[in-house]
């Protein structure tokens, strides 16, 4: 099945302490609006998620679904190959990073280019919502997930792009329906305007998210960083790390894109094709029943 996450399901079961019986106990009764093709391995990102809780487990699916149906700008055309998404791969980098001694998942993005006319607000969202499918195509289930975002490159005219629409999908999308513990948000070279940024999101982030972000000034010391959230070997050198630079970093990974684009157009058909042939079966058994 191409919808398929790539990642080892027995090697995450055990990791994680997941169940196949709690993954059978999620497909019944079934969820509406949730492709009947879903595989194991995407139920037990969603599974780890809310710490074996059949029942969030079984809502945050829903509500995953209903985001990407909701938000077609957002998570539709999800060709890497395509102009849009190469367009935002020209000009801003995104990789997930190794995961960390604590077994945590991480991604990384920031602008490569400062031009602030180069900078597509929804598409740039659509790419980091691929770069987190990436991420847990390939790493599975993990104890956390880390967002870690650079603004070497972000200015004021940026702050003209964002479109509030998307703002509140995004967010909805992060704390509602992420198949992933969010367990952080690090902002690295923090821009002087940040409060001018916090101002337009803060109306729709939780509390418990803004108590997950941490800011961190081009001149901080990141020794207590390195040591409590993401040590130097899982970081580019461009952050102190010993990892190569965050431009080799984001090539590699676009190859990672390139072999992942099968999944991502067979995502695309698994939520859109069999969602609305399930919903077409429901309105059947309503009718026949009526």
């Amino acid at each position: 099945m191409e919808h398929d996450l790539g990642y080892n399901l027995e090697e995450a079961l055990e990791r994680e302490g997941l169940s196949r019986e709690d993954l059978k106990a999620l497909r019944n009764p079934p969820i509406e609006g949730v492709p009947s093709s879903i595989t194991d391995k995407q139920l037990a990102c969603f599974l780890d998620a809310c710490d074996k809780n059949i029942d969030e487990t079984r809502k945050v699916l829903k509500i995953y679904y209903d985001a990407r149906k909701n938000g077609p700008e957002l998570f539709n055309n999800r060709d890497p190959q395509s102009a849009p998404i190469q367009q935002c791969l020209q000009n801003q980098d995104y990789f997930p990073l190794p995961t960390t001694p604590s077994g945590y998942s991480v991604i990384f993005h920031r602008l490569k280019n400062p031009k602030a006319s180069n900078y597509v607000f929804d598409e740039a969202i659509k790419t980091y919502f691929m770069t987190i499918d990436s991420c847990l195509y390939e790493q599975g289930p993990r104890p956390g997930i880390i967002f870690l975002f650079d603004m070497k490159n972000v200015g004021l005219m940026h702050l003209t792009r964002i479109n509030l629409s998307s703002v509140r999908k995004f967010f909805h999308y992060l704390q509602e329906g992420l198949p992933a513990k969010l367990k952080a948000i690090h902002v690295v070279n923090v821009v002087s305007f940040f409060d001018k940024i916090l101002y337009i999101i803060k109306p729709f982030i939780h509390a418990e998210i803004l108590n997950m972000l941490y800011l961190h000034t081009s001149n901080a010391n990141f020794e207590k960083f390195y040591e409590e959230w993401i040590p130097k070997q899982c970081l580019p050198s461009d952050l102190g790390g010993d990892l190569k630079s965050v431009d080799e970093l984001h090539q590699e990974h676009l190859a990672e894109f390139e072999k992942q684009r099968p999944f991502f157009l067979a995502e695309e058909r698994q939520r859109n094709n069999d969602t609305a042939l399930i919903q077409s079966e429901e309105r059947l058994k309503s009718l026949s029943i009526d």
